[in-house]
């Protein structure tokens, strides 16, 4: 080859190599969408938004030209889902130098409506209220835009009621949408075939660490009942309950069902055996301690079980012990002998309680019941002679339920908690005093907007007696510390005499307080209590504060500042709480 050609192909060679001017994208943008989610979706659509900080640094002009080229079909397909058809986008380079900002202008237009809609259920499950329900509601109805979204979702919605309720050979016959661009209509139809409805064959536990038979009278349906998922929940709940497995499997035996009936088979895991706890503990109420704890979660093959508690602290030291026997008749639950030693010394009162109680709990219709019947021997200061000790023997039966509903157990943004609690003793029975007394409790929980919440309660309670002197502190309401008036010390609120705390017959409690989340887990709080703990007319004691929040894993923390504003000179105090709100 001739030096001169060989320099000539050198030459070409070096040229086409070379790399082309590069630029550096700066920033993408989307306008003329209202929408957050449209918004979001259209954005993240666009392959140009996706290149990471590398490929934006160093994009070349023939790379940029290809995705803006790319990026309007992009953006229009990303809105079709939410109706939209006829969307028109326009790109707009902006250059300063080697830095670019492209913007995309977006013009919505008409969306496209539902114009026929046809959801027909066939089968058996077109006389079932629980389907029907989900048919009858099905959306986008007629005259709507055309949100595909809400087209699967309601699908899914239909499908999930049909496996639930035992349509187990259901399937979707047709399932059309006909979108006509230039009318921006949209026809749709959907038909399911449910076939028929399964009922409950047999019924088997696996094998577990108990006798065969226990968990029987816990199944809440019969052989040859309809199947029906909730009830399922009920029984996987009603054994979760009992805290003796670490995993519960209640589920159907799809691939036996024959003849109409599907079995049902109950897989379970035992959890640990024995559990020690041990930690350190602060409450503004107790002050600083040690906690210890032991829990045997079953001790034979019948399921009884037993646990028992220690607590140490600088104003209270506790010690008690339970034996409980799982109740499977009647009402699920359990029923319960436990003893207890307490000892509390406050600015109020100083007190030594021994309690034995027998018990017995179950669920409700959704409350949370407990029945008891208790004995107590307290020896406490006499409210006139602080020096001289006084003793009093109760015996009485109570009884409390509770009940709450929140859309999170941990953290609820909106829902409600109610609890109530009736005891009540006499001489003929062996108290030292007739009495009743009645207390009642509620919470109600609603947000403002996504970060701040609203949380409102209220506590009431009243005593019955023509010898209120002779009940013990015990029995007696209190008000003031963490959780009844902040800004006010632990039992700090009632009655006097010669300036010491007695408590009252009455207990009159409310609190408001807002809350505004600055991160996921951690937020700000401010809040106003008031209330009394009184014999006949109330003086009511107001507390406001601010406050930290913490949403921890077991709960929210609450750290708060508050001042009780009857008395000017009373001086800011520290309220450490945890605990739900409901």
């Amino acid at each position: 080859m001739p030096p001169l050609f060989r320099l000539f192909a050198l030459a070409a060679s070096l040229i086409a190599i070379t790399p082309a001017a590069a630029v550096q994208l700066v920033n993408v943008q989307v306008r003329g969408i209202a929408d957050p989610d449209q918004l979001h979706n259209a954005e993240q659509s666009i392959s140009l938004q996706r290149l990471d900080s590398t490929l934006r640094a160093q994009l070349s002009e023939e790379r940029l030209s290809f995705l803006l080229r790319k990026a309007p079909e992009e953006i229009r397909t990303a809105l079709e889902p939410y109706g939209y058809y006829d969307t028109q986008v326009k790109a707009d380079t902006q250059r300063s130098g080697d830095a670019v900002t492209v913007v995309f202008d977006v013009t919505l237009g008409e969306p496209v409506r539902v114009r026929e809609q046809q959801v027909v259920m066939d089968g058996q499950a077109q006389d079932d209220a629980v389907v029907s329900e989900a048919v009858q509601g099905f959306v986008p109805g007629k005259g709507a835009v055309l949100d595909h979204r809400l087209y699967e979702a309601n699908k899914n919605n239909v499908n999930q009621r049909l496996g639930q309720r035992g349509y187990f050979d259901a399937n979707i016959a047709e399932h059309k949408v006909e979108v006509t661009r230039a009318e921006h209509a949209a026809d749709m139809n959907v038909r399911w075939d449910s076939g028929v409805r399964y009922r409950i064959g047999e019924t088997r536990f696996g094998p577990n660490q108990f006798k065969p038979g226990l968990f029987d009278k816990l199944v809440p349906w019969k052989d040859d009942d309809f199947y029906n998922q909730q009830k399922l929940f009920d029984l996987q709940q009603s054994l979760a309950d009992l805290d003796y497995f670490s995993v519960i499997d209640v589920s159907p035996k799809l691939d036996e069902k024959k003849d109409g009936k599907v079995p049902i088979e109950i897989s379970t895991t035992p959890g640990k055996r024995n559990v020690y706890s041990a930690g350190l503990s602060y409450g503004t109420d107790s002050g600083a301690g040690v906690q210890l704890g032991f829990n045997r979660r079953w001790l034979n093959k019948r399921g009884h079980k037993a646990d028992a508690q220690l607590e140490i602290a600088q104003r209270r030291k506790i010690i008690g012990a339970r034996y409980r026997v799982p109740a499977f008749d009647w009402l699920n639950g359990f029923y319960t002998l436990r003893t207890g030693l307490r000892d509390e010394q406050t600015d109020a009162i100083n007190q030594q309680l021994l309690e034995v109680v027998g018990e017995r709990d179950g669920r409700v219709h959704g409350w949370n019941v407990l029945a008891g019947l208790h004995y107590q021997r307290e020896r406490y200061e006499d409210f006139m002679i602080p020096q001289l000790n006084r003793y009093a023997t109760l015996v009485f039966p109570s009884l409390s339920a509770s009940v709450s509903n929140g859309d999170d157990k941990l953290y609820p943004t909106r829902g409600w908690g109610l609890s109530t609690e009736l005891r009540g003793g006499t001489t003929s029975i062996g108290s030292d005093v007739d009495f009743a007394q009645v207390r009642l409790k509620g919470s109600f929980v609603f947000s403002l907007g996504h970060l701040n919440r609203v949380l409102l309660r209220g506590e009431i309670g009243r005593s019955f007696t023509k010898d209120f002197d002779q009940l013990p502190p015990s029995l007696r309401f209190f008000a003031g510390g963490d959780n009844s008036i902040r800004g006010y010390g632990y039992q700090e609120v009632g009655p006097r005499v010669l300036g010491r705390v007695v408590g009252g017959r009455n207990l009159a409690v409310v609190s408001a307080e807002f809350e505004h989340r600055f991160t996921q887990t951690w937020g700000g709080a401010v809040f106003v209590d008031a209330g009394d703990a009184f014999n006949d007319r109330p003086v009511t004691h107001v507390g406001v504060g601010f406050g930290v929040r913490w949403r921890s894993p077991v709960g929210p923390v609450r750290i708060d500042l508050a001042h009780g504003l009857n008395d000017p000179k009373s001086p800011i105090r520290l309220h450490l709480n945890i605990g739900t709100d409901l």
